[in-house]
């Protein structure tokens, strides 16, 4: 046997040494020249992790700050829909115009006129104080439609969905003039029967059911005996929408302001 092991150059120095008891110990030691570190340097090492953990806080506040902007922009819009109905009538009709050129970018301005509802049209209700919520429907209708509720012709108050119009319709039952729901639950003859029967002059519904009622071949109820328009404006539903991120709202009113002009349209 070589006293140097295997003839295999992996390295290491091999001496062989016999101590005096008899017993072989083997000593190696690793050569150190022409070495290289096993990894990064340490100091390398912490700062890549130093500029990790700066860009990871970079990346969560720019994220945290484009939710707070977020955040701040669906309170706005909140707000401003709660609000459109307790502006003046000017206001609301250039907002609502606003939404409309916004939704149709590629209507020409002619076109986009036929879908306005005019400003002479919508009935400014700003003395109407109080919360604009099913609590105070009834006094709203018996404050702001004083006159429209001595004249024989319905109202029709226009809602996101079929709960609300359950709603509203409990809200506002008790008034002399009578209430009557129109959902898509009830069957659209069943309705038109009940219609024909009832002395109910407050009609509530959503457009979509309102408009199959006025385009039924002969209807008992007619965009030319529609005194008023409530458009359930204020009330958000659970994906914070009201009546107008919907297109049938704006053609439902425009349709019964194009064949009776004296229709009032009110926002609540």
């Amino acid at each position: 046997m070589s006293e140097h092991g295997d003839d295999l150059d992996d390295g290491l120095d091999y001496s062989y040494n016999s101590s005096s008891d008899g017993i072989e110990t083997l000593a190696y030691s690793q050569k150190t020249s022409n070495s290289v570190p096993d990894g990064e340097p340490e100091h390398d090492k912490n700062s890549k992790d130093h500029k990790a953990h700066n860009a990871g806080k970079k990346r969560k506040h720019k994220s945290d700050k484009l939710a707070q902007k977020k955040k701040q922009k669906m309170e706005l819009d909140m707000e401003q829909k709660r609000n459109l109905a307790k502006e003046l009538p000017d206001v609301i009709a250039e907002k609502l115009a606003a939404k409309i050129r916004q939704r149709f970018p590629d209507l020409s301005p002619l076109e986009l006129s036929e879908l306005y509802i005019s400003r002479s049209a919508i009935r400014d209700s700003q003395s109407f104080a109080f919360e604009r919520n099913l609590g105070n429907y009834k006094n709203y209708i018996q404050t702001q439609l004083k006159r429209v509720l001595q004249d024989k012709g319905y109202i029709l108050v226009i809602t996101i969905s079929a709960i609300r119009a359950c709603d509203v319709f409990r809200a506002v039952k008790s008034l002399s003039t009578g209430a009557f729901k129109l959902i898509n639950k009830n069957k659209l003859r069943d309705d038109l029967q009940a219609l024909k029967r009832s002395k109910a002059r407050i009609l509530i519904g959503t457009p979509g059911r309102i408009s199959r009622i006025l385009e039924t071949e002969n209807t008992p109820v007619t965009s030319q005996m529609i005194d008023a328009i409530i458009c359930d404006s204020s009330f958000l539903d659970s994906k914070l929408q009201n009546i107008w991120d919907y297109d049938e709202s704006f053609a439902l009113v425009r349709k019964v302001l194009s064949m009776n002009e004296k229709c009032e349209v009110y926002l609540y």
